[in-house]
């Protein structure tokens, strides 16, 4: 009898502790296939009223940079704003982690509830909210604002790289 109470007690305790999982769900991102630009361009292209997005010339090494472009419609910067979309070299983790540290000290930013990650852009005189998606996909969002927080137009980007990420 002492054998399987020993047995039930070992295994509610590792139900218990997750397994050896920390719970977080950026321990799972780090560890979910990567995304290629072509699967996001590919997912924006798919939905109805979403902008085509265009790959920057000259993008750093690291990542590619995924946008509207340059000659963007009032229309389309009316509905999404100024963003930018990394999708990041799978071999090269430390550049997600930069792209998610403060542009001016590097040190890394927390996330909020939401998973958003706040940098005020002194340039721009307004906060950036930057997201992670997956292994290897940051959004970086200008809110136009000089306090954090986020509105439709990053609902909307948000809701397709989510669903980017949950199949």
């Amino acid at each position: 009898m002492r054998r399987p109470v020993l047995v039930l007690l070992l295994v509610l305790a590792l139900l218990a502790t997750g397994c050896g999982s920390s719970g977080s769900g950026e321990d799972e991102d780090q560890q979910a296939a990567p995304i290629g630009s072509q699967e996001v361009i590919q997912q924006f292209e798919e939905v109805p009223g979403m902008p085509p997005l265009e790959t920057a010339a000259g993008s750093d090494p690291s990542w590619e940079q995924l946008s509207l472009g340059l000659d963007l419609s009032p229309a389309a910067q009316e509905r999404f704003g100024t963003f930018t979309i990394y999708v990041v070299d799978p071999e090269d983790p430390e550049a997600v982690r930069s792209l998610l540290a403060d542009k001016d000290t590097a040190e890394p930013l927390e996330p909020d509830a939401d998973g958003i990650y706040w940098d005020f852009d002194e340039l721009a005189k307004s906060y950036v909210a930057q997201k992670r998606y997956g292994a290897n996909v940051v959004l970086a969002w200008w809110n136009e604002q000089r306090e954090p927080g986020t509105d439709e137009r990053w609902d909307r980007l948000d809701e397709q790289l989510q669903q980017l990420v949950s199949g």
